[in-house]
């Protein structure tokens, strides 16, 4: 039972560490893009 719940948590907070790691890593994307119209292409969300 107490390892079910411990392999459960890790689960859930590795899910929430590529989630967080995902938005770091478009945020520094969004920062370093070029303001002019020939940057990077910009996504719509």
């Amino acid at each position: 039972m107490t390892f079910a719940l411990l392999g459960a948590a890790i689960i859930i907070i590795k899910l929430i560490g590529a989630m967080a790691g995902y938005d770091l890593i478009e945020m520094a994307v969004n920062a370093t893009r070029p303001a002019d119209a020939g940057g990077w292409p910009a996504e719509t969300h």
